[in-house]
């Protein structure tokens, strides 16, 4: 019902949100060159696996483009209650496919996490204490994603997210610090 007063709003949200994934795959690439010395298997399974993570988790960014045409067909003049009951149960099977995308994400995601923080332990540069709080931002991401495949409702997901973006400010920054003393 509040779609329309909130549009514009969630169209910059979602925005941002795939240009922060599109970020997290640099990142992804950049620690794979870097850390496929150190522990090779870890770095180029870990790659992937993030890589595909984000793309599903990209793949689901734009729901706006589907809600906004069931909003303006719902907000329609001349439509009936029962076309806005179709509609709002069109909505909510769209929600679900996106919510579907953001589990895979969650699930896939984490492992790359734990892979990469597995390298990040033997890697001089990064250090055991970056690579031990990767794989602890990776196992309660993936320890999330469970707890949402089993309750696809629970908030859990939230956490899930946040240890996702933990990794990345983490990972992120030591990669940056990296790069200028090198």
């Amino acid at each position: 019902m509040r779609f329309p007063e909130i549009r514009a709003a969630r169209t910059v949200e979602h925005g941002l949100y795939l240009a922060v994934l599109a970020l997290w795959v640099l990142l992804a690439v950049a620690l794979c060159h870097s850390l496929r010395r150190t522990l090779p298997a870890a770095a180029l399974f870990g790659s992937p696996l993030n890589i595909f993570g984000l793309t599903v988790l990209a793949a689901g960014a734009i729901p706006h483009v589907v809600t906004s045409r069931l909003s303006d067909l719902y907000h329609a003049d001349g439509t009936t209650p029962a076309e806005q009951a179709t509609l709002v149960l069109l909505w909510q099977a769209n929600q679900g496919m996106f919510d579907a995308l953001l589990l895979v994400g969650l699930l896939v995601m984490p492992v790359g996490v734990i892979l990469f923080g597995l390298a990040m332990r033997w890697d001089p540069a990064f250090g055991k204490a970056t690579g031990n709080i990767s794989v602890a931002l990776g196992v309660l991401g993936l320890a999330a994603g469970m707890v949402m495949l089993v309750d696809p409702l629970s908030a859990v997901a939230a956490l899930g997210v946040f240890a996702l973006i933990g990794f990345h400010l983490l990972g992120g920054w030591k990669t940056y610090r990296l790069s200028t003393t090198a």
